[in-house]
C-alpha cells in the first residue's frame, strides 16, 4: 500500500482533465467538506488564491468541476468521511495529480515529513471517494450496496473539459444543483417534522377527548354506590355479580362485584371512581385546550413552508417559528437527517414506557402497563434507578434515571411520585402514597403475574396531587 501511496508517475499533465487541475498542484489543502443527500464533496486549496475542487458522487451531484463557493449544506466533523479528509489530507500539500486504471480521479498529499495520503474520487451517481492513510487505513464512503461496484470511467464526464475554465463553469452549475437540492430536502423535512407534530397534537387530543367522555359516567357510578349501599344486605357474601333494583328510574342494574370483599364495602369503590374522574375533570379540560392551542398555530406554519422559497433565510426564520411553536427541530440540521424519510417503526423498536420531563428536564419513565411494567424495570431500569409505585394500588411503575450514587432533587421526585399517583387507580385523589426504592431492591417473582413485583428498604412519600404540576408534566410528554 505503501508504494501505491508514493505512486506520482500517472501526474500526466497532457491529459485534458489534468492539465485542467493544475493549479492544484502544490497548493496546501485547507478544508474538506461533503454534502451526503446530494454527494458533493468539496477539497478547498490555497495556491496564491484559493481553489475549491467539487467532485459529485451522486446520487443528485455527479460531476466534476471548480466551485466558487463551498456547498451551503454541510455534514458535520463527526461525519467518517469528512474526519478522514480532515485527518489525512488538511494541512497537507498536493503532490500528485492522476487517473487511475479503474477511471477514479486520485489526488496524492504529502506531508512535511514525507507521509503521503491519498483521495480517490469515483465520479457518478452511484460514485465513491475513499481515503488512504499513510498507515493503509483505508476510509470509503458511501459503503456496501449504496456504492457501485463498477464506477464509471470519469472520462465520461470530463471529455469536455480542456481547461480550467471550463472547470469553473462546470463547478457553478455542479454547486447550484447540490445547493437546490439540499434547500429541497431541508424545505420537505420541515414540512414533514411540522406535520407529525400536528398529528401527535390531535392523537393527543382525540384521548384526552375520551377521557373527558368518561366523565358522564361518574352520574351512573354515584347512583350504583346508593343502591348497593342501600340493598348490599340481600347480596350473599362471595358473589360475584349482582342485581340492583333501580327505584330512581326503573328497571334494574347488573353490576360485577369482587367476590373476596362484603358488598356494602365496595359501594364506597363506585364513589372513589365518580370522585376521581370528577377531580381529574380541571387537568384533563386544561390539557385538551393546552393542546387544541397549539395544534392550531401548526397549520399556518405549514402553509407557509410548503410555499416558502428555495432561500436559507426563508427556511430558517421558519424553522425558528415553528420551534416557537412546540416543534422540536435541530438548530442546525444536516444534509443527512435533513434528506432521511421517517420510516414505519419496527414493531420490535416500541418501547414499554412513556417519557415525561420533569424538574430540570430530567426524563421520567412511565410503564405502559402490564408486561411493559415488567420490561421497563428488567431491561431498561438500572440497579441504581429508582423506582417508584401508588402504595398498595394498582398502577404503573414509574422510573427515575440516576447517575451511581445520586439521589434525586426534592422536585423531581415529587414530580415522578405524582406521576405514579396519575398512572393509578389512585388518579384523581388530591393525596396519594407513594413508595420508592433503587431499582436494585425490586424483584419479579417468578410465574407471578404481569407487573407484580416485590421490594424491600421501602421508603413512603404523600404527595399531594398540585394540578399545575401534573398539567406540566403530562405536556412534557415525548410523542413516539
Amino acid at each position: 500500500m505503501a508504494d501505491d501511496l508514493n505512486k506520482s508517475d500517472n501526474s500526466d499533465l497532457h491529459h485534458p482533465l489534468l492539465s485542467a487541475l493544475a493549479p492544484l498542484l502544490g497548493a496546501r489543502i485547507e478544508a474538506a467538506h461533503l454534502c451526503p443527500e446530494t454527494g458533493l464533496l468539496a477539497l478547498a486549496a490555497y495556491a496564491g488564491q484559493r481553489i475549491i475542487l467539487g467532485a459529485g458522487l451522486g446520487p443528485h451531484a455527479t460531476g466534476l468541476g471548480l466551485l466558487p463557493r463551498v456547498p451551503r449544506s454541510r455534514a458535520p466533523s463527526s461525519h467518517p468521511l469528512v474526519a478522514a479528509m480532515r485527518a489525512h489530507l488538511v494541512d497537507r500539500r498536493v503532490a500528485s495529480l492522476f487517473v487511475s486504471p479503474d477511471g477514479a480521479l486520485c489526488l496524492l498529499a504529502g506531508s512535511e515529513d514525507g507521509a503521503t495520503a491519498r483521495l480517490s474520487l469515483h465520479i457518478g451517481r452511484k460514485g465513491r471517494a475513499c481515503v488512504v492513510a499513510p498507515s493503509g487505513a483505508t476510509i470509503s464512503w458511501p459503503v456496501g450496496a449504496e456504492a457501485d461496484p463498477s464506477p464509471t470511467p470519469i472520462e465520461r464526464f470530463t471529455s469536455s473539459i480542456s481547461s480550467t475554465d471550463d472547470l469553473a463553469n462546470l463547478g457553478a452549475a455542479l454547486l447550484e444543483a447540490s445547493d437546490r437540492r439540499a434547500l429541497e430536502s431541508r424545505r420537505a423535512f420541515l414540512l414533514r417534522t411540522v406535520k407529525m407534530r400536528l398529528k401527535a397534537l390531535e392523537r393527543r387530543a382525540e384521548a384526552v377527548g375520551g377521557d373527558l367522555a368518561r366523565l358522564d359516567d361518574a352520574p351512573r357510578l354515584q347512583k350504583i354506590g346508593r343502591l348497593l349501599t342501600a340493598q348490599a344486605s340481600r347480596i350473599p357474601r362471595g358473589a360475584a355479580r349482582a342485581t340492583l333494583d333501580d327505584w330512581e328510574e326503573g328497571g334494574s342494574i347488573e353490576i360485577s362485584l369482587d367476590p373476596d370483599k362484603p358488598a356494602k364495602a365496595q359501594a364506597e369503590t363506585f364513589f372513589a371512581k365518580a370522585r376521581r374522574l370528577q377531580r381529574g375533570a380541571a387537568v384533563m379540560r386544561q390539557r385538551l385546550d393546552e393542546t387544541l392551542r397549539a395544534a392550531a398555530l401548526l397549520p399556518p406554519i405549514a402553509d407557509a413552508i410548503a410555499s416558502a422559497p428555495l432561500e436559507p433565510a426563508a427556511l430558517d426564520a421558519l424553522a425558528t417559528r415553528a420551534r416557537a411553536a412546540g416543534v422540536a427541530i435541530a438548530d442546525s440540521p444536516s444534509a443527512s437527517s435533513a434528506s432521511a424519510k421517517p420510516t414505519r417503526r419496527d414493531p420490535q423498536e416500541r418501547r414499554p414506557f412513556h417519557t415525561f420531563h420533569g424538574s430540570g428536564g430530567k426524563p421520567i419513565l412511565v410503564g405502559r402497563g402490564g408486561k411493559d411494567n415488567d420490561a421497563l424495570i428488567t431491561k431498561f431500569a438500572r440497579p441504581h434507578d429508582l423506582w417508584l409505585h401508588a402504595k398498595n394500588i394498582h398502577g404503573a411503575h414509574v422510573i427515575v434515571p440516576l447517575e451511581k450514587g445520586a439521589n434525586p432533587p426534592a422536585d423531581l421526585l415529587v414530580d415522578a411520585a405524582t406521576l405514579a399517583a396519575h398512572f393509578s387507580d389512585a388518579r384523581g385523589e388530591s393525596a396519594c402514597e407513594v413508595s420508592y426504592v433503587e431499582r436494585r431492591h425490586v424483584r419479579k417473582p417468578r410465574k407471578s403475574a404481569p407487573g407484580a413485583v416485590t421490594f424491600d428498604r421501602e421508603k413512603v412519600i404523600t404527595v399531594r396531587v398540585e394540578p399545575a404540576r401534573l398539567a406540566r408534566l403530562l405536556s412534557s410528554k415525548e410523542e413516539t
